[in-house]
């Protein structure tokens, strides 16, 4: 779980930072920033993704063992 969490957190940076890197930068003019602000965000997104669900399983996990 704490991977996961760590994992989500590195994954959120890498988007953040390649949405900023589209925003605020020329890089994406060329080809090499193209590839590497989209690696960023798509790779952020990707790494980031698990987490939710992961919580959303123990919380569901927990629910049935209360009503039992």
């Amino acid at each position: 779980m704490k991977a996961l969490k760590l994992l989500h957190w590195i994954g959120l940076l890498m988007l953040l930072s390649g949405i900023g890197a589209y925003l605020f930068t020329d890089m994406t003019l060329e080809i090499s920033g193209m590839v590497l602000v989209s690696s960023l965000i798509g790779l952020g997104a990707v790494m980031m993704s698990p987490f939710p669900i992961v919580l959303f399983i123990q919380w569901a996990r927990a629910q049935e063992e209360k009503q039992d």
